[in-house]
């Protein structure tokens, strides 16, 4: 038996088949657990599905390369050296995507990382969270909420700009105000700050999740683009970019007029 062989059968002997199955060339393979986000709880049959550029999870390619997870919650991840969304499902759970530039796992599941795993996907249970704004009928302006994070969560440098909102104590607590809770709210300032303590389960919300309310009624989102949308509204949308640069979302309350006015003054 020469030397490779030997090594092999030590390492079956130690992980499995699986540890001498080499890997096509330029794959990476990442070796990840998916838990539920509050108790902790290994996620078996929880499925990562990978979009590489230009594909999508809305136009997927024919055969999206995808893993799933064993009874122990992990998942076998291997991947192209190339820009991709990383899209993690599981029955009753809230979807995770996440973005990859290099064929690394997400920097927030990188960050952590254990001796037994390259990281940990943490996924909430449905209902998907929903935050309202609550502020004052005569106000006009922008409307900046502020991102702080909650104890043990912080923002990571990835580039010269541009951050990731990631777990830094491994004993960060994944719960946002109590277990279970998915409805938030918030009342903004006079000036429209609004200061929001955020676990992942709240810093992930989109536009559809997020709604403005004053003390007469839901104010809509308007659209530029749209003729009609002319009257007091909320006119923006919940931006990644001004969330992972500027730790804010950035929306503004008025009429389109005032909107305009305001974005001839930046």
């Amino acid at each position: 038996m020469n030397k490779m062989n030997m090594l092999c059968s030590f390492l079956v002997l130690l992980f499995g088949a699986a540890a001498c199955i080499s890997l096509p060339t330029g794959l990476k393979q990442h070796r990840l657990r998916v838990v539920d986000a509050e108790s902790g709880a290994h996620l078996a049959a929880a499925a990562v599905t990978l979009h590489y550029f230009p594909s999508s999870p809305e136009a997927p390619e024919p055969n999206p390369p995808r893993a799933t997870a064993d009874a122990q919650g992990v998942v076998i991840v291997r991947s192209k050296a190339e820009p991709a969304i990383w899209q993690v499902q599981a029955p009753g759970y809230i979807e995770q995507r996440l973005a990859s530039s290099k064929g690394e796992a997400p920097p927030r599941y990188a960050a952590t990382a254990t001796e037994e795993v390259d990281g940990v996907i943490h996924l909430y249970r449905m209902p998907m969270p929903a935050l309202t704004i609550q502020m004052d009928e005569a106000y006009t302006g922008p409307l900046t909420i502020n991102l702080h994070p909650a104890p043990g969560f912080d923002f990571l440098l990835v580039d010269e700009i541009s951050t990731v909102f990631a777990a830094v104590d491994p004993q960060a607590n994944y719960i946002q105000e109590a277990s279970g809770r998915r409805a938030f709210t918030a009342t903004a300032s006079t000036e429209g700050q609004v200061d929001l303590l955020v676990t992942p389960l709240l810093f992930d919300i989109q536009t559809h999740q997020l709604q403005v309310a004053d003390d007469t009624d839901v104010l809509p989102f308007r659209d530029i683009a749209n003729p009609q949308d002319t009257a007091r509204g909320v006119w923006g949308i919940v931006n990644e970019d001004d969330k992972r640069i500027h730790h804010q979302i950035r929306l503004f309350v008025g009429t389109l007029d005032d909107y305009l006015r305001a974005l001839k003054t930046e």
